[in-house]
């Protein structure tokens, strides 16, 4: 008898022998009990996962005759196929003529279903039923699936329809709804280990469980492409398999090169990092695997970060859990996040665009750079306490008007928005994205420089009475205070060196400077009456005149000019001593950067 491999030798002949399939298996042993069959079956999940192999089993339950099981005192019913009886060996051997197995990707014409249709009406030759299986059924074209509807839907008493597929989606609606549907699953890693260790053991084969781990992890939870993959693990290497073995043959990065490359990037060792990848590569590694492996090693240091009880649900050999709870508890779960989140773009552009050792070299790169965030929480914690110092000092942060509105009763109280020194929006301080191209590192940078910029606090000036309480006669006395409820625009631009007067009872005339009368709009000459109606409680018409007085450009010069005396440096160091600037550079340890 010709050699028989792994996989079809250790195929399951009965229900009790699948693996990881328990929810599809029970409900069927549970029909063929209660005599309960179906006349149409869809099977649909990954490869690899028992669909035909189920398929074929129920087949013979089906028609097994001798579904009869011993006990110590009385034989009862089983579902499980006798594999004994003729009909049985046939169906296993596949020379059965009652049990048809197609393959839908190379018959998927209508012709093809048009004489099956016409197969069915013929009674089986020897079992009770006739059964079609047909494999990879999302092939079929739409001409052949329309074909087999109505036979589908009320075939002859005799005969079973058994259809398989690994992609659901591809399968009309109308043949789906005409069928009974069973999902099948990716197997746990642990039930494929255990089969594994099964076969090592029938046909001994010494493979401890560090390279049955790493079979199971290549398999994807397919079991038979697991025993596949031993299959060829033995030809290569013998029946005696370890794990340099195991990584030479499939092409993975040495565990000790890999765990050394994991340990630089912990340990921001950039250099060191480079040279190790380096070496992965004159080993001929597949930088997509070992990038692979990446990611899973600092997803298990992730599970354990937040749990040290999650080690059940780790890929990484259970002999590696106490190390790996070890360095879980150096790094925190947002750094471990950020990592995964790196080395997850660097796949996807390895895929996109090539270049393997590039893209994972900017990968270590930028990995090697990454610093821990800075927790929102303690940002607004710092800015409360710089307030209650501002506070208890008796300072007050300079805070914009709001718009004065010419409604009777305007609102008084700036918004709290106005009222904070500094911001406390998280995306002033914090970018929290590989894609954004800046690690914390630059993010704590700028923040000390958005700190030392900030405006500098001063004194406040007398506050404007309320409402209604100023005589419109003292209007020059109480000019500074309305100019400061208006917007920038007016108070430094269009009024500065402005000379107001009442004329009349309720008219105010204010002289400009020429330049600046120009460019007065209503809108501002309104914002002004507004700001006029608030203080005198009465409503007031601006006038706005030509200032008769030569503008003080002369004197502006000679300001300007002592400015542009002072350098650079002196001005520095008078920013760094202002008092009311010093509290906000100790709090942030902060320096002043360029004044202007």
């Amino acid at each position: 008898m010709s050699y028989e491999v792994l996989a079809q030798k250790w195929r399951p002949q009965n229900f009790s022998d699948v693996v990881g399939q328990e929810h599809v298996t029970t409900t069927l042993k549970n029909q063929i009990l209660s005599e309960r069959i179906g006349h149409a079956y869809l099977f649909w999940g990954p490869r690899g996962t028992g669909k035909t192999t189920i398929a074929r089993i129920l087949a013979k339950a089906v028609n097994c005759p001798n579904r009869i099981q011993e006990t110590d005192f009385d034989t009862t019913k089983t579902a499980e196929p006798c594999n004994q009886c003729e009909f049985c060996n046939d169906i296993s051997q596949g020379r059965s003529l009652d049990v048809l197995e197609m393959d839908a990707a190379s018959n998927r014409g209508i012709d093809t279903i048009r004489d099956l249709r016409e197969n069915v009406k013929l009674s089986p030759a020897t079992c009770t039923y006739k059964i079609y299986i047909i494999d990879e059924a999302h092939m079929l074209s739409p001409e052949a699936f329309n074909a087999l509807l109505k036979t589908l839907e009320e075939p002859p008493p005799h005969v079973m329809f058994i259809m398989a597929t690994t992609e659901h989606a591809k399968i009309p609606k109308t043949i789906s709804s005409r069928c009974q549907d069973f999902d099948f699953r990716h197997l746990e890693d642990q039930k494929i280990i255990e089969r594994l260790q099964l076969i090592a053991k029938e046909e001994t084969i010494s493979a401890d469980l560090d390279v049955l781990t790493l079979i199971t992890r290549q398999s994807e939870g397919c079991l038979r492409d697991a025993e596949n993959l031993l299959e060829r693990l033995i030809s290569s290497a013998g029946k005696e398999l370890t794990i340099e073995a195991v990584e030479q043959i499939i092409g993975l990065s040495s565990s000790s090169l890999l765990r050394e490359l994991a340990e630089t990037l912990t340990e921001r060792n950039l250099a060191k990092s480079l040279k190790t990848l380096n070496n992965l590569t004159k080993q001929g590694t597949d930088l997509s695997q070992c990038l692979d492996q990446l990611i899973n090693y600092f997803r298990d240091l992730r599970l354990l970060a937040i749990d040290d009880n999650l080690s059940e649900l780790i890929q990484s050999p259970q002999s590696d859990v106490p190390e790996l709870k070890q360095k879980a508890e150096q790094l925190s779960v947002n750094r471990l996040s950020r990592i995964i989140k790196i080395l997850m773009h660097a796949d996807r552009d390895i895929k996109q665009y090539g270049y393997p050792q590039l893209q994972l070299e900017a990968a270590l790169i930028q990995l090697n750079s990454l610093e821990e965030g800075i927790p929102l929480q303690e940002i607004i914690d710092k800015l409360s306490a710089l307030e209650q110092k501002f506070d208890a000092a008796g300072i007050s942060a300079p805070s914009q008007q709001q718009h004065p509105s010419s409604d009777a009763n305007p609102p008084d109280r700036q918004t709290a928005s106005s009222q904070r020194p500094f911001p406390t929006n998280q995306e002033s301080f914090i970018s929290d994205t590989p894609d954004s191209g800046k690690d914390t590192a630059d993010t704590q940078y700028n923040q000390r420089e958005a700190t030392s910029t900030l405006p500098t606090p001063s004194v406040p000036t007398a506050s404007p009475s309320p409402q209604g309480s100023r005589d419109l006669t003292d209007l020059p006395s109480f000019w500074d205070d309305v100019k400061s409820q208006l917007p920038m625009k007016l108070k430094y631009g269009l009024l500065e060196g402005s000379v107001p007067s009442v004329n009349g009872t309720n008219t105010v005339e204010i002289a400009c400077s020429p330049t600046n009368l120009s460019i007065v709009t209503d809108e501002d000459r309104k914002t002004i009456a507004d700001a006029l109606t608030q203080i005198v409680g009465m409503p007031v018409k601006i006038e706005l005149a030509t200032l008769d007085t030569v503008p003080e450009s002369a004197s502006s010069q000679d300001a300007t000019e002592k400015g542009e005396r002072k350098t650079p440096l002196m001005r520095k160091i008078e920013a760094q001593d202002d008092p009311q600037l010093k509290t906000a550079l100790e709090l942030f340890d902060a320096t002043v950067l360029e004044t202007q």
